[in-house]
């Protein structure tokens, strides 16, 4: 496969892809405090508590996403341009993210304030948008690369909501190699040299569907392993709950003031939540309790479990009030405060991957035969595709240490009211 002719400035060296190259637009925007940040930025956040060589920071992961997104394009047969453009977007999409990563992209996705936003904040609002006219971009359609996606062969490849994700793959190796776990070692060349851009969709040749469901078995096995296990999200629901509470006195919202939230990391939030202050409000107490708890790996417990396909139920598990209603049921059952109840769901925008995440109707399968091309769903030939669309979810409930007897019988009773019951 010939690679595009990248006009490199810097040569970074990856434990998992090698040597990377930077344009000098690259360069010129790592370079920035707002992008050096993402040195003392740790994703997710609750991984390395279970997977200690896991602790990796957000600039590794900038790199790396960079690089998959040239290769995918460079397979679908992108030009330089067009790979200089897929490069860009990656890389402010990884500008984006705030302190403890996958949580505060939680908590600022129900503030509705979703990565594309912060995107056009960063291209308005910060030295990137003057970097980016400098080296011929306009503003506008570097806004249009994050909202609508990357222009190429009459389709628009949107790097947040392709199924075929080149982030999703970065993160499958790399936290699978520094995790110790060998669940994703996937032909992600092979994938891609057997993708096309077809009827306005990405297209994966029929015969390489093993491969397709290699990758997808490789997401769904991660999941279980690392991203929904119970202690990395006992981790990252405690990190959740203090933003809850005191996010707004952690950092402002970038919405609010983008220069001081793109000075925040990790190191800005531990400084803080190690030491209380006597003017102190409430909240910050609490929450200086369970950050404390959580530095010192003190967890919270998991209470109950159990695979749910109730759509009311899980509807209302995905507003915010909603989940907090059901919270405050179990604890109130328990004779608790709500603030030690905690619920956890897949589908949440603080768990890094889970299956149905993408939508697979986005995908087809292809073959050549002798009256042309032919498309299929890949839903229809695939049974593992075809499991990502199932609706039963693992609800989990975690309670604080030294409440579980108490929450037990609770949680088992709400949990069991929405659950069908079984035969044998």
């Amino acid at each position: 496969m010939p690679m595009t002719d990248l006009p490199s400035v810097l040569k970074i060296k990856d434990p998992i892809h090698g040597y990377i190259s930077l344009t000098e637009l690259e360069k010129n925007i790592i370079d920035l405090r707002l992008s050096q940040r993402l040195r003392y930025i740790l994703g997710p956040a609750g991984i390395s508590l279970v997977y200690p060589g896991a602790a990796m920071s957000l600039m590794g992961r900038t790199f790396g996403f960079m690089h998959m997104t040239e290769l995918f394009i460079e397979y679908l047969g992108g030009e330089l341009d067009d790979v200089l453009k897929g490069r860009l977007a990656s890389l402010l999409l990884m500008l984006t993210n705030g302190p403890w990563a996958n949580v505060s992209d939680e908590y600022l996705s129900v503030r509705g304030i979703d990565r594309a936003k912060i995107c056009e904040i960063i291209i308005d609002k910060t030295e990137v948008g003057d970097l980016v006219e400098k080296h011929g971009f306009s503003k506008s359609e570097t806004k249009d690369l994050i909202k609508k996606g990357i222009p190429l062969k009459g389709l628009r490849l949107d790097l947040v909501h392709c199924p075929i994700n080149p982030e999703l793959i970065d993160d499958l190796e790399r936290d699978s190699y520094f995790a110790g776990v060998e669940y994703a070692q996937l032909e992600f060349r092979r994938l891609f040299s057997s993708t096309r851009i077809a009827k306005n969709k990405i297209a994966v040749e029929r015969s390489s569907l093993f491969t397709l469901e290699s990758y997808l078995s490789a997401s769904a096995n991660m999941f279980d392993a690392v991203y929904f296990h119970k202690t990395v999200r006992a981790a990252e629901l405690m990190l959740l709950r203090v933003l809850d509470e005191v996010g707004s006195q952690l950092f402002p919202l970038p919405t609010e003031d983008p220069s001081q939230f793109f000075l925040c990391d990790d190191l800005t939030f531990l400084h803080r939540l190690l030491h209380d202050e006597p003017d102190d409000t409430e909240e910050m107490r609490k929450s200086i309790r369970i950050y404390s708890d959580y530095s010192r790996r003190n967890l919270i417990k998991l209470v109950s479990s159990r695979a749910l396909s109730d759509p009311v139920f899980l509807s209302k598990l995905s507003t915010p009030d909603g989940l907090y209603e059901i919270e405050k049921e179990i604890a109130d059952d328990a004779g608790i405060d709500p603030v030690n109840v905690y619920i956890d769901f897949p589908d949440r925008a603080s768990v890094t991957y889970y299956p149905g995440r993408f939508n697979l109707d986005d995908l087809v399968l292809f073959e050549r035969g002798s009256g042309g091309y032919e498309f299929w769903k890949v839903t229809d030939l695939s049974p593992v595709a075809r499991s990502f669309s199932r609706i039963l979810k693992p609800v989990r409930v975690y309670t604080s240490r030294g409440y579980r007897s108490k929450l037990k019988k609770s949680a088992d009773a709400v949990l069991e009211s929405v659950d069908t019951a079984g035969s044998q």
